[in-house]
C-alpha cells in the first residue's frame, strides 16, 4: 500500500464526510487507519462518522496518542465526557467492525499513567522541565548520546581505510629492511604504522580525539607521501654492482618502481581515509538526550515495541519500557507475552494494582496449563509484593 493511495483514501473520506455521506466516508476512513494506524488526521476524522460513542472515543484517544497536543481531539473527548457518566476502559476493537487501537490506557486507575505529565524514564517519578536528575530515583535526566546509535558504513570504511594505510607502512617497514636504509627510516615506519593501528582501534569506538589524530595524520601522510614519490629512494646501500648487468638493468628498476608503488598506496589510502573521515563525521556527534519516559518513535509493529521495550530495560528505563509494552498490548491484546512482560514492568516500578489487573487479563487468555501455572505464579508474588507495600 503506497502512501499515495493512502492520502487519496483520506481525502476522498474527508469529502464524504463534509457531503453528508457517513457510510462512505467510514468505509474509507477505515481503509486509511487499516493502511497506516499512525494517520493522525484519518483517526480525527473517523471519529466524526463512527456511531458508537465508545468508537469515538477509541478514534479520539488514538489521536491523542499520536499527538497529545491535538486541540481538536482534546475537546470532542471532553465533550463526550460530559456527556456521559463514566469513562470506559479503552479495548481493542474487531477489525470487521472498527479499527484497531494503538495505545492503551486503563482509565480506572488515577495515577501517573493517566495523568500525561512528564515522568522518569527509569522509575516514572514525575519530574520538571528543571529536573537534571530524577528527585525519586537519582538518575541523571539528561545524557550526552551519539546521533547515530549505532556506527554507520562510512565509520566502518573509515576504520578499514586506516588499517589499510597501516599496513603499507608495513610493506615499507619490510622494503626498508631489504634494501638496508637508514634505521631510522625503519624505526619511523614501526612507529607509524603502530600509530594507524591504535588510531583505527579508537575510531571503532568513536572517539572525537582519535578522529581529530587521524586527520592530521593523514594530511601529513599525503604530504610526505607525495614529496618522496618526487623524490628518488637512497639504494647507496644496495650493491647493485655486484650483480649481473643483465640482472642490474632488471633488479634496480624494479627495486624503485616498488618504492613507488608503496608510496603510492599510501597516498592513495590515505587520500580515501580522509574521505571516509568527512562522511563519517556525524558518528562522531553527541546530542543531548533527556531521559523522560516516552514511547519510541518511529515503530510501527507489535514486535518492533515489545524489542524496543527489552532493550530499554536493560539500561535501566523501565518507565520508557512500559510505555512500549503498552503499545505493543494495544496492537496485540491477545498476545500473552506483550501482556505478561507489561505486568512484570509495572510491578518492578511498583504498581502492583495495574500489575495485576494486566496479569489477570493474561491468565484469562492462556489456554497452555504450563502457561496459565507461570502466569499464576507471578500474580502469587505480585500480590505478596502489594502486601508487604500496604504494610
Amino acid at each position: 500500500m503506497t502512501e499515495i493511495e493512502v492520502e487519496r483514501w483520506l481525502q476522498d473520506g474527508i469529502t464524504a464526510v463534509k457531503e453528508g455521506q457517513p457510510e462512505k466516508a467510514r468505509l474509507l476512513l477505515l481503509k486509511v487507519v487499516d493502511a497506516a494506524e499512525d494517520n493522525e488526521r484519518g483517526w480525527l476524522w473517523l471519529s466524526r462518522v463512527v456511531e458508537e460513542d465508545a468508537d469515538k472515543r477509541t478514534c479520539l484517544e488514538n489521536v491523542l496518542a499520536l499527538n497529545p497536543e491535538n486541540a481538536a481531539a482534546r475537546r470532542m473527548l471532553i465533550g463526550l465526557d460530559n456527556g456521559s457518566t463514566a469513562v470506559a476502559p479503552v479495548t481493542a476493537v474487531a477489525a470487521t467492525t472498527s479499527p484497531q487501537i494503538i495505545y492503551q490506557q486503563h482509565e480506572q486507575f488515577d495515577d501517573v499513567w493517566s495523568q500525561n505529565i512528564p515522568l522518569c524514564g527509569f522509575c516514572a517519578a514525575p519530574i520538571t522541565p528543571d529536573d537534571t536528575r530524577c528527585p525519586a530515583c537519582h538518575h541523571h535526566l539528561v545524557v550526552q548520546l551519539y546521533r547515530y546509535a549505532t556506527p554507520s558504513s562510512n565509520l566502518v570504511l573509515y576504520w578499514f581505510t586506516m588499517t589499510a594505510v597501516a599496513v603499507t607502512y608495513a610493506a615499507q617497514i619490510g622494503y626498508s629492511a631489504v634494501t638496508l636504509q637508514n634505521p631510522l627510516v625503519v624505526i619511523t615506519g614501526a612507529l607509524m604504522m603502530v600509530l594507524l593501528l591504535v588510531t583505527a582501534v579508537c575510531l571503532n569506538f568513536r572517539q572525537y580525539w582519535a578522529n581529530i589524530l587521524a586527520i592530521m595524520v593523514l594530511i601529513l601522510i599525503m604530504i610526505a607521501g607525495i614529496a618522496q614519490l618526487l623524490i628518488d629512494p637512497d639504494l647507496s646501500a644496495v650493491a647493485f654492482d655486484r650483480l649481473d648487468a643483465a640482472i642490474q638493468g632488471i633488479v634496480e628498476p624494479v627495486t624503485r618502481g616498488t618504492w613507488k608503488i608503496i608510496k603510492g598506496l599510501q597516498v592513495a589510502m590515505a587520500a580515501l581515509a580522509l574521505l571516509f573521515a568527512l562522511r563519517a563525521a556525524p558518528d562522531f556527534d553527541r546530542v543531548r538526550f533527556r531521559q523522560e519516559a516516552a514511547v519510541t518513535k518511529g515503530l510501527r509493529h507489535a514486535s518492533e515495541y515489545h524489542g524496543a521495550a527489552q532493550r530499554l530495560t536493560k539500561s535501566g528505563l523501565w518507565a520508557t519500557a512500559v510505555l512500549n509494552w503498552q503499545r505493543a498490548v494495544a496492537l496485540e491484546p491477545t498476545r500473552i507475552t506483550y501482556q505478561r512482560a507489561l505486568g512484570e514492568a509495572y510491578a518492578r516500578l511498583g504498581f502492583y494494582a495495574r500489575s495485576l489487573d494486566v496479569l489477570q487479563s493474561a491468565q484469562r487468555l492462556a489456554s497452555h496449563p504450563d502457561t496459565q501455572a507461570e502466569i499464576t505464579r507471578l500474580l502469587h508474588t505480585v500480590q505478596q509484593q502489594a502486601q508487604q507495600k500496604r504494610e
